[in-house]
């Protein structure tokens, strides 16, 4: 009856972890569609403006960043929240303590937060110091860059950890709400060394639309999920590296 009563409760809590889930990255992107696609008069032309009034346009970059954050990274620690209700679930039925996974993937998060404003921070003065991001060449570099890490070594360490962490959580597991905190701090990190450079392409103002930010989430929650994602990660690399390839022959090719 105990086993029954602890199972129940475990269910419940899970559900309710996914559907908060859930929430949070559907409102996201309602955010995100607002501030990308002119919901607000004049609110992508200041976001995508090339005026070089960084500072001005710091709050709704800001606030773009944050929604992508939340949008676009959140989905990729399923499987992180995943194998720790996994873990909570085994926990709760031998009447051990355990903690909210809202703790976890408040840490998690914290690394994209602490990301999200620093990019802001990053194209502001980019904008301040008149570089126009809508110029061919700032996309052609940060293509053929996002695509060239796609193949670094970092990444594919940093993705394997994040597709697999079991045996982090079980070497540092923790009943305190910092010590897992801290556990989602890693995990970010983690996945902030796998993701970075896929995410930076929103500098550029020809990817700031919801069409490009959905198929880099899905690729990114792809890489994580499926049982075998190198040669996707690699096909997409040399697939960017092709694009910037393509828009510096199209605009500088005589």
């Amino acid at each position: 009856m105990t086993a029954l009563v602890l199972r129940q409760l475990s269910d419940s809590s899970r559900l309710l972890a996914w559907l908060a889930l859930a929430v949070i990255v559907a409102s996201a992107w309602m955010v995100l569609v607002f501030l990308v696609h002119g919901a607000a008069p004049g609110l992508y032309e200041l976001i995508c403006g090339r005026d070089g009034a960084g500072a001005a346009a710091m709050p709704a970059l800001l606030a773009m960043w944050l929604a992508m954050a939340f949008a676009m990274m959140l989905p990729t620690a399923a499987p992180m929240i995943a194998t720790y209700l996994d873990i909570t679930e085994a926990a709760r039925e031998k009447r051990m303590a355990v903690v909210s996974p809202v703790i976890l993937a408040g840490g998690y998060m914290a690394v994209w937060i602490a990301f999200a404003i620093a990019a802001a921070a990053l194209q502001a003065g980019l904008r301040s110091a008149e570089v126009d991001l809508a110029a061919p060449p700032v996309a052609a570099v940060l293509l053929i860059g996002a695509g060239a890490y796609q193949f670094s070594t970092l990444k594919h360490a940093c993705l394997s950890k994040c597709r697999r962490p079991m045996p982090y959580f079980m070497a540092n597991w923790s009943v305190k709400p910092w010590g897992v905190f801290g556990m989602g701090l890693r995990q970010g990190a983690l996945c902030l060394g796998c993701c970075w450079a896929l995410m930076l392409l929103a500098l550029a103002a020809g990817f700031m639309n919801v069409a490009w930010m959905a198929a880099i989430g899905a690729l990114m929650v792809l890489e994580k999920t499926l049982p075998a994602p190198k040669p996707l990660s690699q096909g997409v690399g040399y697939g960017l590296i092709a694009a910037g390839a393509a828009v510096l022959l199209a605009n500088y090719g005589g």
